[in-house]
């Protein structure tokens, strides 16, 4: 039996690490788990896609599925948010540069990139983290210079990837994205005031085109479960205790 997850790409590394735990206590379940921009996979569950959890970066998406029909059922009609999540500035190991707040990227010679994809809430998500970081700082003109200035690329995974390479000397990532690359980066982290951590909150639901719901349910069982919590703690994930519920949750689910 395969279960299909769809989750935001900022939860990969939460979504290894369930991915693992779950197959080891479901023995014959596999969890194909599908990583992308939480719009883009709304869009595809919406044209029928078979997708047994789907976990998005901002409880908007799953709300805007309410009300929508797919497959002659409503698309959504609930979701639990369990964990938050922060933005956060990378460097290569060692910042060289000495990178210590957002307004060092206007510096000349930095090179810093940021996400421009017209779908990923990353993009909009990253030039409001600029600008109350750099308001904050007392630098609120570096803005423009720091967002105009960027290297553009499409989404966290290539902005991971640029300063891996050494094209970017620094980048704006979530992160449970940051922490998958700790080895190979610095991150430098911003006051709860401006980075975004009371607006970025993951959330999960079983859509319509669930085609394995018990399954699907004891998955999202795991997440909420103390061993979850746990998982989120060590990817970048603060979870939310309790989580918050919107909708009919199910009950073996609500519990």
């Amino acid at each position: 039996m395969i279960i299909e997850v769809f989750h935001a790409d900022s939860l990969a590394g939460p979504m290894g690490q369930f991915k693992k735990a779950f197959e080891a206590k479901n023995a014959g379940i596999t969890v194909n788990l599908t990583s992308g921009r939480s719009k883009e996979l709304v869009e595809r569950i919406l044209k029928g896609d078979a997708c047994d959890v789907f976990a998005p970066s901002d409880p908007q998406v799953a709300k805007g599925m309410f009300g929508q029909s797919v497959n002659g059922k409503e698309a959504a009609s609930w979701y639990i948010t369990f964990s938050a999540n922060e933005l956060v500035v990378i460097t290569k190991k060692g910042n060289p540069l000495g990178i210590k707040q957002m307004g060092d990227l206007a510096k000349e010679g930095v090179k810093f990139a940021r996400v421009t994809g017209e779908k990923d809430m990353a993009t909009n998500r990253t030039i409001a983290f600029i600008q109350k970081a750099t308001a904050g700082e007392g630098k609120p003109d570096a803005a423009s210079k720091i967002i105009d200035g960027a290297i553009k690329v499409n989404a966290i995974p290539d902005v991971l990837q640029a300063v891996k390479s050494d094209s970017a000397n620094a980048g704006i990532v979530y992160l449970s994205a940051a922490v998958t690359i700790a080895g190979d980066v610095d991150i430098i982290y911003f006051p709860a005031t401006v980075n975004l951590s009371e607006e970025i909150r993951n959330v999960a639901t079983i859509p319509a085109t669930a085609t394995h719901g018990s399954q699907a349910a004891a998955f999202i069982r795991l997440i909420l479960s103390a061993e979850g919590q746990e998982i989120l703690k060590k990817t970048g994930q603060p979870p939310i205790v309790p989580p918050l519920k919107e909708g009919s949750v199910p009950s073996d689910i609500a519990a």
